[in-house]
């Protein structure tokens, strides 16, 4: 359902998060102190929601979407571009290094509410690994194929005992972050930043929501 937008529309390129097994950094951190993200005038993306792999889903399932991300801005963006936060480790358990994140976000809204669920994918990459990143120019975009899993929380579990089945907009956003990880003989620590970006929203699609099958 995907190939012909691989084969027809890349700028940049196509980014596949979809991989069922990415490889993951060992160390992890003890203490992880993430910040707010602030909306910023620029830079900026405008992100499409191309398609979704079905138009209805259960609770529980995963969701394959495409997304299209364009910089809407006058600043050059670096977007991270493996799924293998792993690889940007060091092989030197006691060296802090920094890498920068993009998540990937379909949200599924109702609309009388405004209550959501989000889905993300996840890119990894550094300015200091040649290839981890790319450069989107303004005015040029690609291509991100992600998948995320509705997990419903509460307060959703409850919309379903009022109304079967649920009827929902899905949207899709693209948040960048940085982080340094340093190690401290304890587990580490990881302090993340948000990047402030101006993030725009081009379209939405309809989505219908059943219970857990």
């Amino acid at each position: 359902m995907f190939a012909a937008w691989t084969m027809l529309a890349q700028d940049i390129g196509y980014l596949d998060l979809t991989d069922p097994f990415p490889r993951q950094a060992v160390r992890s951190a003890r203490h992880f102190e993430a910040g707010t993200c602030s909306p910023a005038a620029s830079p900026e993306t405008t992100v499409t929601l191309m398609r979704l792999d079905k138009d209805s889903y259960a609770m529980g399932e995963q969701v394959t979407f495409e997304v299209k991300i364009e910089n809407s801005g006058k600043e050059t963006i670096e977007i991270p571009w493996t799924p293998h936060l792993g690889d940007l480790e060091p092989l030197d358990a006691m060296q802090s290094y920094s890498y920068r994140s993009a998540a990937v976000v379909l949200a599924l809204t109702i609309p009388e509410s405004g209550h959501y669920l989000d889905l993300s994918s996840f890119s990894y990459g550094s300015l200091d690994l040649p290839g981890s990143t790319r450069e989107l120019q303004p005015g040029r975009w690609l291509l991100v194929k992600a998948r995320g899993k509705i997990d419903a929380d509460n307060w959703w579990s409850e919309k379903f005992k009022e109304s079967t089945p649920l009827n929902v907009k899905a949207t899709a956003a693209l948040v960048l972050s940085a982080t340094t990880y340093s190690p401290d003989g304890k587990g580490g620590s990881a302090v993340q930043k948000c990047l402030p970006m101006n993030r725009k929203t081009a379209n939405q699609l309809d989505v219908t929501l059943w219970p857990r099958g």
